[in-house]
């Protein structure tokens, strides 16, 4: 199918930005565009207007504060892949940024795009739910942050209200002896939506584990926080989760008990849930080695 006719604004701040989507019906933002027209092109969707982030320069800066990395949300997925301060400061950010598409699609694609589209199977996501990450929205009437573990409601569905852009995402800084790892299963090695995904983010204060979160991607409506497969890491010692001890077998079965699968074409409910098992026992083994080099 052909891309049907629609009026293409570009504004040149945000101010600009916040209006255009005030004063003009039936609109839609657009960053990369990557999922957008090929919604439109595929009939899925249209819109009347289709307003441009692209000329808005600070929605694609990356800065370091004393404590956060702050990511423009109209930053490409190949711009934090490359990203010196992301790697040092939170490296599965960038990990999960280059399973993203391909190498054409990454250097178009956005962070902001990928979060605000909240596809179930996000890649990056789990990753920013793991240590909180707050999220900047902006409207015609200012501002408001809200943390990322508040944002996803359903498939598809978030918390931005009727004329709201998200501008920023500000990534907490690892804190010292504090490990983090994504695993990602896909149908191939390389341009895959996840069938699922974990993430593990662990701390370990004199070898024993004081900090943990499990996030789990791609086996319910949204991205979530396993609380108790996080919850029964806290209090163990290091080499137990490294070496596969009960413990980390038990988390990768309450993580399991969370989860929600559908069956669809990439794979069965009951796959998926063995997919999560295997793939928390690798996030978590991977984080705490992280968290003592």
């Amino acid at each position: 199918m052909y891309l049907k006719d629609f009026n293409y604004l570009r504004p040149k701040s945000l101010t600009e930005a916040c209006n255009m989507l005030q004063q003009h019906n039936d609109c839609a933002l657009m960053a990369g565009g990557t999922d957008l027209l090929v919604e439109m092109k595929s009939g899925l969707r249209y819109h009347e207007n289709i307003i441009s982030l692209a000329g808005i320069k600070e929605l694609s800066e990356i800065e370091e504060s004393n404590d956060y990395i702050t990511i423009g949300a109209a930053t490409t997925h190949n711009v934090i892949v490359n990203s010196s301060l992301l790697k040092q400061h939170y490296p599965a950010l960038p990990e999960a940024s280059s399973n993203v598409g391909t190498a054409q699609v990454r250097n178009i694609a956005t962070i902001g795009g990928n979060i605000c589209t909240a596809a179930s199977c996000c890649d990056t996501a789990p990753v920013l739910l793991a240590s909180d990450c707050t999220l900047e929205l902006v409207d015609i009437n200012g501002s408001r942050e809200v943390s990322v573990n508040d944002f996803f409601i359903f498939h598809r569905k978030t918390t931005m209200k009727k004329g709201e852009i998200l501008t920023k995402i500000k990534v907490p800084k690892l804190k010292p002896g504090t490990g983090i790892s994504i695993q990602k299963f896909g149908l191939r090695n390389a341009v895959t939506i996840s069938v699922a995904s974990a993430v593990a983010l662990i701390t370990i204060n004199n070898g024993i584990c004081v900090d943990a979160k499990i996030v789990i991607g791609a086996v319910a409506p949204t991205p979530f926080v396993s609380e108790a497969a996080s919850k029964i890491l806290i209090g163990e010692k290091v080499q137990y989760l490294i070496n596969n001890y009960e413990v980390v077998d038990k988390a990768g079965d309450l993580a399991v008990a969370d989860s929600n699968p559908l069956s669809d074409i990439r794979g069965s409910a009951d796959y998926r849930k063995r997919l999560v098992k295997v793939l928390v026992k690798r996030s978590i083994k991977n984080a705490a080695i992280r968290a003592t080099n």
